[in-house]
């Protein structure tokens, strides 16, 4: 019952803040037209210094609770065959997730933190986005699931793709996302661009990176905080570590298992 309370509240929050459950606005690459899909996209297509990143590699998702029989067979036809479900054990992942009994499809479950920091009534409570980075920081405190989770990406075959989610694939897709990204190379910029298309449209977010300033459309949606938050997370982890790769050995990945999880990421 607590999981479906979590899942309903995020769908509640991506309803208000854009006026349905997909986020609207496509450039082509990254936002997967998936109608029954929530908050689904790709991690291809971003610049590092090594060429860009592998499209159908890796895929970030809200809740797949209500994806639908018909997206499910889209996916696996992307290449899907790989889940990693990032939501806490009191939210039932083996239960509410379908491709947890898909056939053919390898799922795992790795509670990175116990709670859906984007449910509206934690938001309201709290009452500004500050401890958004105690939580995000208190999952990267997380070593050994950290580790876990990334292992098991990083282990996918290389011309297959996996599907990482949480309930709204905001905060805990997020940081995996983040980790990723970063793994790979990716900017400071382009990590926090990633982040911020879960709250906006492509175009929305690119200009607001780019000007500092929030669109009318988007006001009251805590852009501006949220891009505070990322940032302030992303260069504790950086100056606690000198990097990502940094991170993730200390959370105890091999160099063996870092190479394949970037020889993934950049194809």
């Amino acid at each position: 019952m607590q999981g479906k309370a979590n899942e309903g509240a995020a769908m509640g929050l991506l309803e208000r803040l854009f006026g349905e459950v997909h986020v609207p606005g496509a450039d082509g690459v990254r936002i997967l037209d998936v109608p029954s899909a929530m908050n689904l996209r790709e991690l291809g297509n971003y610049d590092t210094p090594a060429g860009k990143t592998a499209a159908h590699r890796f895929l970030r998702c809200g809740s797949t609770r209500c994806m639908s029989q018909k997206d499910r067979a889209w996916l696996r036809e992307y290449g899907l065959t790989h889940v990693l479900d990032l939501r806490g054990y009191g939210e039932s992942p083996e239960q509410t997730c379908p491709f947890a009994r898909e056939r053919g499809m390898v799922w795992k479950n790795v509670s990175l933190f116990g709670q859906n920091l984007s449910d509206p009534e934690l938001v309201a409570a709290q009452g500004n986005l500050d401890y958004l980075a105690r939580g995000y920081l208190a999952m990267l405190g997380n070593h050994e699931a950290v580790c876990e989770a990334l292992t098991f990406l990083a282990e996918v075959p290389q011309q297959e793709c996996a599907l990482f989610h949480c309930a709204a694939g905001m905060d805990r897709t997020g940081m995996v996302s983040m980790l990723l990204l970063g793994a790979a190379g990716v900017s400071r910029s382009d990590i926090v661009r990633d982040y911020l298309y879960s709250f906006a449209s492509v175009h929305d977010v690119d200009a607001f990176v780019q000007t500092g300033e929030v669109p009318k459309a988007l006001a009251g949606t805590r852009l501006e905080g949220r891009l505070q938050t990322v940032g302030k997370v992303y260069d504790a982890l950086v100056r606690a570590y000198g990097d990502v790769g940094s991170y993730l050995r200390a959370c105890g990945m091999d160099d063996a298992t870092l190479a394949a999880l970037r020889s993934r990421l950049l194809g």
